[in-house]
């Protein structure tokens, strides 16, 4: 059977997850295709492939932190396919915070993820240094949301600026490094030896856009992602199937290089 793993996708509890998702599609102008829920994220998934799902959801105030990563850690206890990336919050302060991806790095969390723009936070700003820093000597990389034409929390030369201060820590660039700003993403971010995911390539990107872009970036160093609830992993899944890669670079976009970054 064929692998998957979908390196980018949010699920929220059930209570509040149409709610969650709709905020996100007000922000972006954008008709989620998911409803944010565990159930369609699991349904959604290409059918014949044995898929395994990131999930995460950057906490847009300091009081979200601990309960969202709770319950990211009970859903992958609850399911093996589930993969938890955690957060943080600079508001917390630094000792709380770092005692929190102390917490969560010891209950099973993979990995963070941080959203500069919902979360309202500078990408390199200062205070966020000694956090990314003990990220790295835990061995979590980081999902950072890189690029928004609309602000300048998340732009490509300042996940650059990480990148160099910070040169011990596994980055990965969602959106190829910069969503709506793939020109910068590419001028700041090619050499920078990160990951990215191909969450909103198409239909944002031609498809030969999409191609040319992951080939820059290297078929060693991007990763499959759908970034749902805004897209379904099968939709996305036959987005990049259709590309002309090879078998053998198919493998590695959808599967091994998630799994030769996360041991698995």
């Amino acid at each position: 059977m064929k692998k998957l793993i979908d390196f980018h996708t949010h699920i929220f509890p059930d209570p509040i997850a149409e709610r969650a998702a709709a905020n996100v599609g007000n922000y972006y102008s954008l008709n989620m295709e998911g409803n944010g829920t565990a159930a369609m994220l699991r349904a959604r998934a290409p059918k014949g492939v044995d898929c395994r799902f990131v999930i995460s959801s950057a906490a847009m105030k300091a009081k979200n932190v601990i309960p969202g990563n709770d319950f990211l850690l009970d859903c992958a206890k609850a399911d093996s396919a589930y993969i938890p990336f955690g957060s943080f919050h600079p508001d917390m302060g630094e000792s709380a915070a770092l005692a929190e991806i102390e917490r969560i790095a010891e209950a099973g969390i993979k990995g963070i993820k941080i959203h500069p723009d919902f979360q309202h936070i500078f990408i390199d700003d200062a205070a966020l240094i000694p956090l990314y820093r003990r990220c790295a000597e835990l061995g979590l990389p980081i999902l950072f949301h890189v690029g928004d034409k609309n602000t300048d929390y998340s732009t490509p030369k300042r996940m650059r600026r990480v990148c160099d201060t910070v040169p011990e820590l596994k980055v990965i660039g969602a959106h190829l490094g910069g969503y709506s700003v793939w020109e910068q993403a590419e001028e700041h971010l090619l050499d920078a030896g990160i990951y990215v995911d191909c969450s909103e390539a198409r239909p944002f990107l031609t498809e030969e856009r999409t191609y040319e872009l992951i080939m820059k970036f290297g078929i060693d160093r991007v990763l499959f992602g759908s970034d749902y609830p805004v897209f379904c992993t099968d939709t996305v899944y036959g987005h990049i199937n259709a590309l002309p890669f090879t078998d053998e670079e198919k493998e590695k976009l959808f599967h091994l290089n998630a799994e030769n970054l996360l041991n698995l």
